[in-house]
């Protein structure tokens, strides 16, 4: 039994790894998609139009051919019905 500090092994340094692969590009869907998550669309064609979406998204690993546009669109007639009016102005 020796206690030389060169008996214990040295430890390895770690080897340079390649850095890794960037990911890939987060589907532009997804950011316009997730703004519906957990919202209240009233009954009526906006509700329908996003069931009829969700149904097409979820149909398949290619979503069903759901656009960004057809997104954004529903998006943009869903923020229009949640406007306030203009305020009166006051004199």
């Amino acid at each position: 039994m020796s206690t030389d500090a060169s008996a214990a092994p040295a430890p390895a340094p770690a080897p340079a790894s390649a850095p890794a692969a960037p990911r890939p590009p987060a589907d532009p869907r997804l950011k316009v998609l997730k703004k519906f998550k957990g919202r209240f669309l009233p009954k009526g064609v906006l509700r329908e139009r996003h069931a009829a979406i969700m149904a097409r998204w979820e149909s398949g690993d290619d979503h069903g051919g759901v656009t960004v546009e057809e997104l954004k669109a529903l998006l943009d007639a869903w923020r229009g019905t949640r406007e306030k009016p203009p305020r009166k102005p006051t004199a």
